[in-house]
């Protein structure tokens, strides 16, 4: 089994669209695991092509966390107004389940102002991810069925600045 990663050993910044072929990579690897609960290899996560990837930084801004000098997770944003949509949370298969995700999202949520919401979605059979944003505080506020035949499950979470990060914590 692999050391847990501590979060001091990890580095949170701004992405650019120079790291746009490494994050479309580490998409696809991520969303292997959310193709097999859906038997689906076709998601939209996975055919994404570097064009497109490279487009949604003219209007997205993109963070990532960096370990050992690569890329080991990362997550799209995009600000209108309060409102903070948050897009494919991606976490290195190697790293998932050892905090990493909890930690760039309790990060991005301090970026923004006390009176920020945030909004997201999963989808209805991914119960990690849902376990996840639940913990850090998103409610679900409604369901979508999509044309492939996968429900999305709608989250929100109106912004409390200042939460602690706890180590024991990060691995709940």
């Amino acid at each position: 089994m692999m050391k847990m990663i501590n979060t001091k050993e990890i580095q949170i910044v701004d992405a650019s669209i120079l790291d746009a072929e490494k994050i479309l990579e580490l998409q696809k690897a991520s969303f292997l695991g959310q193709a097999q609960i859906y038997n689906n290899f076709c998601l939209p996560s996975l055919v994404q092509t570097i064009e497109s990837m490279r487009q949604e930084f003219a209007s997205k801004s993109f963070l990532k966390v960096v370990f050992n000098d690569q890329i080991i997770a990362s997550v799209k944003l995009q600000q209108s107004g309060n409102l903070v949509h948050i897009d494919r949370l991606i976490v290195h298969p190697t790293f998932q389940n050892q905090g990493v995700g909890t930690y760039l999202m309790k990060t991005l949520e301090d970026k923004f102002p006390d009176d920020s919401t945030f909004q997201l979605f999963t989808g209805e059979k991914s119960e990690r991810n849902i376990h996840l944003y639940t913990k850090l505080g998103y409610q679900v506020i409604r369901r979508e069925a999509t044309d492939h035949g996968i429900v999305l499950v709608h989250m929100e979470k109106r912004h409390h600045k200042g939460m602690q990060i706890d180590a024991a914590e990060l691995r709940g």
